[in-house]
């Protein structure tokens, strides 16, 4: 045993070195590899500064080299172009054009020779390719191309030479220099020590690391850097920046728009070099690393091993004390099931074990309720939200305390007391609850017992506080042992005042040997009700009360009731005087039917009445047509006649005849509008053409009694014209020019109590607001009594004292709201105004 411990301890000492000396290994190595290529980024992005450098030196040169020659006398060019191309052997051509580009001068280098061209050679057109953006040049500015292939007379030269032309504008034409750039990309090409390319925009290689791939858009159209690097190649061709995992690239750009790309990729063999040094390092520290972990383990396993020696003996002395503990444990536990009502739940509420000792009350065994959930142990007049509400304590990891009503196995039920407390594991987490429960049914039923007595006596005290009769608890010898507040409001005292006397001190003293002797009865037949008796108020007063006597079934108690007979009395009154009213109402309802029917009477009567106008006005218009046709006729008899006094006597007389004919015209056709049968049905009417039709019924009448104006116009029944306004609303017609008929009339009748007649006028306004055609009566006959104003137009309501019967109002008021509008009355200045809206339709 202690062989094994040892070499445990030993072999677990050398595994936790070895695998620390590995991780503290590999952080070294990812820390190294970061270190080498971060330098190694460093290294490339010198180099491509410094090959960005001579390109844009090397442009700049030249630009500066253009610019001098466009501030040169052109007769000067023949030696200021020689000289040029011997100081720059990569200048292939030089040339200088007229404004319309016609060569006057070219210079070209040919095998390493400079040539001036014959002035019989030179192109007689335009420059090609770049036309438009050098002829747009301005005086002094410079343009140059992108990356180009030398041509002479339209071709290729070969080998292909990749050049750049330079072009600037003078007051005289154009200076043009074109620039060999192979040597200057082999140049930047052999800078750097690790493979390195120049790309040009569509990702073809200018130079390669392998010669045979240089000018690839040429000679291998296939080899771009889609097939060096095909993951990388859109963050090359898109960023002036990146580097990656292999390589660094970086835009330089030969115009403001076309550049080429610099890449370079990292020195493997350097990075290869820089881990096999690490490698022998590693290896060195690994080993070291082992000897020091066999050390450590021989110096502290001894120790280890003796320690545990020590433990296993503490811990057998441990086991046999947790035995005894375990067994006073079981014991306990025993007695807890045996005596203590607890459940054990899961955290969903389901059951996993309960005592013997609430299977006893409950009368479920264990095997019934294990597995089931808590619920089916509470009783059915606990709700689910009552029931989800214990829960939610618990599920906080807090304890729950309540009284709970619990089912038994037979459908009975028993209180209990439960104390809830949720249970933890060792992370703190609910894994279950445990409840502990005491039975409390025997005290749940004494609570209800002491409850349903003290309901009983607020209700018996509820009776005797608030009954309207007063009640006294009285002995045998009348004394108050208690009284209600009624008691003491009908007879002044206190309740307090009335505790200390007797029924004999409140009651005239003669009659108190007659209350002894009700006393006396009251005892023997054990009531004596609604007795009529005199007592003494508190003041001094007497009032008379009646009164009741009942024994209680104890024998000892009488209840003394009395009542207010001035409530009786009232009620009396109250009784005779509801006869009277209802009397009344009863003779107003007679005589409301009188009304009515001399209504009706007087309607057969109008009807008859216009049943007759109807006949009579058609039979008044077959003559007046007949007169109409003959006085026209005879008019023009009287207009040949030869001129005398007589012809114009006539003639005025003529006039005169008209007026009395147009006017029995206009009244005919008043009165057959009016005669006509109601038409029940609305349709679309000319209000203005009503008020009219109203105003001309009305005018025999009105002639006497009052002016008329119809918007500021005097009305005459000579000069009618009832479309000379249009105010058009969809209503029945004829009912609406009763309306107006009842509110001129009335108007009249009001007017007749102003003396002088030149002060009476009656004014009539129509006119639209909004949605609505409204007509206003205006007199000045002093105005609408404010009392009568808000009951106006109810039924059987009249101003007039001497006719009337206070209906035509009414009747309006109902006509105006069947046609969906509104009337109102109201005082203005020194008379009434009755409004009428209607709705407006088109």
């Amino acid at each position: 045993m202690r062989v094994s411990f040892y070499i445990k301890i030993f072999t677990a000492f050398i595994i936790f070195s070895l695998i620390l000396i590995g991780f503290f290994g590999f952080v070294f190595k990812n820390f190294f590899e970061m270190d080498i290529q971060k330098r190694e980024v460093e290294r490339i992005n010198k180099e491509l500064e410094y090959k960005h450098d001579i390109l844009v030196e090397t442009i700049l040169d030249i630009n500066e080299l253009v610019i001098t020659l466009s501030h040169t006398n052109p007769k000067n060019y023949p030696e200021l172009f020689n000289y040029s191309m011997q100081s720059n052997e990569n200048i292939v051509q030089m040339k200088f054009l007229n404004s319309q580009g016609v060569e006057l001068l070219r210079y070209n280098r040919m095998d390493k020779k400079i040539l001036k061209v014959p002035d019989s050679q030179l192109q007689n057109m335009i420059i090609q390719g770049c036309c438009k953006e050098i002829r747009a040049l301005q005086v002094g500015e410079l343009w140059h191309s992108s990356v180009d292939i030398l041509k002479q007379n339209s071709e290729v030269v070969r080998p292909i030479t990749f050049v750049l032309r330079f072009v600037i504008k003078t007051d005289k034409g154009f200076v043009v220099l074109i620039l060999d750039i192979n040597e200057l990309f082999e140049k930047v090409q052999q800078i750097a020590n690790t493979n390195s390319y120049i790309l040009d925009q569509d990702g073809n290689f200018i130079l390669h690391s392998n010669p045979k791939y240089n000018w690839s858009k040429y000679f291998s159209p296939t080899k771009t850097i889609f097939k060096l690097f095909p993951r990388e190649t859109k963050n090359i061709l898109d960023s002036d920046y990146f580097v990656s995992e292999h390589f660094v690239s970086k835009r330089v750009y030969i115009t403001y728009k076309d550049y080429v790309v610099l890449l370079s990729t990292f020195n493997k063999s350097e990075i290869i070099n820089y881990f096999r040094e690490f490698e022998e390092y590693f290896i060195t520290i690994f080993v070291l690393g082992i000897v020091v972990a066999i050390i450590l383990s021989l110096l502290f396993a001894e120790p280890l091993a003796k320690l545990n020696r020590k433990t296993e003996e503490v811990n057998k002395d441990l086991d046999m004390s947790i035995k005894k503990s375990h067994e006073a444990l079981n014991e306990s536990q025993n007695i807890i099931d045996k005596y203590v009502m607890s459940i054990r739940m899961d955290k969903e509420g389901v059951i996993t074990d309960v005592s013997n000792a609430f299977c006893d009350v409950s009368g479920f065994s264990k095997g019934e309720l294990i597995g089931h959930h808590h619920k089916v142990l509470v009783h059915s007049d606990m709700s689910n939200e009552e029931y989800d509400a214990i829960w939610k304590p618990l599920k906080k990891g807090q304890s729950n305390t309540l009284e709970l009503k619990a089912l038994k196995k037979d459908g009975g039920y028993f209180w209990t007391e439960s104390y809830m407390d949720p249970i933890f594991d060792s992370e703190g987490e609910i894994i279950g609850y445990t409840v502990i429960r005491n039975n409390i049914t025997d005290k749940k039923v004494i609570e209800n017992l002491y409850s349903d007595i003290n309901y009983q006596v607020q209700q018996y005290n509820a009776i005797f506080e608030n009954a309207h009769s007063g009640i006294g608890l009285i002995d045998l010898l009348g004394n108050f042992k208690k009284v209600n507040f009624m008691f003491s409001k009908l007879l002044g005292y206190t309740s307090s005042e009335l505790l200390n006397m007797s029924c004999f001190d409140i009651v005239v003293p003669i009659s108190i040997n007659f209350f002894r002797k009700l006393f006396v009865e009251a005892q023997e037949i054990g009531a004596i009700a609604n007795i009529e008796k005199v007592f003494l108020h508190k003041d001094g007063s007497e009032i008379h009360l009646q009164m009741s006597l009942n024994l209680l079934p104890d024998k000892k108690h009488f209840v003394l009731v009395v009542n207010s007979l001035q409530d009786k009395r009232k009620l009396q009154e109250l009784n005779q005087t509801l006869e009277l009213k209802i009397q009344e109402e009863v003779e107003k309802s007679r005589q409301k039917d009188k009304i009515h029917q001399e209504e009706q009477i007087r309607n057969i009567k109008l009807t008859s009445i216009g049943t007759l106008a109807a006949g009579i006005t058609h039979e008044i218009n077959t003559p007046l047509t007949y007169i109409k046709g003959n006085f026209e006729m005879m008019g023009y008899d009287i207009e040949d006649l030869p001129d005398s006094e007589i012809k114009t006597r006539m003639l005025e007389d003529s006039e005169r005849i008209k007026d009395g004919l147009n006017r029995i015209a206009n009244i005919v056709e008043s009165m057959r509008e009016i005669s006509q049968s109601s038409n029940e049905s609305k349709e679309n009417v000319n209000i203005y053409s009503t008020i009219i039709t109203a105003l001309t019924m009305t005018y025999n009448r009105s002639k006497q009694i009052s002016r008329i104006y119809l918007n500021d116009k005097l009305f005459e029944i000579d000069s009618i014209n009832k479309n000379e306004f249009e105010f058009m609303c969809k209503v029945q017609k004829q009912r609406v020019e009763q309306v107006w008929i009842v509110i001129v009339n009335n108007a009249l009748d009001e007017l007749t109590n102003v003396e002088d007649y030149e002060q009476r006028a009656l004014k009539i306004y129509i006119e639209e607001q909004k949605d609505d055609v409204v007509v206003r009566f205006e007199d000045n006959a002093g105005g609408i009594k404010e009392e009568m104003i808000e009951k106006l137009f109810d039924p059987f309501v009249s101003s007039k004292e001497h006719s009337g019967m206070g209906v035509g109002l009414n009747i309006s008021k109902k006509i105006i709201e069947q046609q969906n509008g509104e009337i109102t009355a109201y005082n203005k200045n020194s008379g009434a105004v009755f409004e009428v809206r209607l709705q407006k339709c088109e």
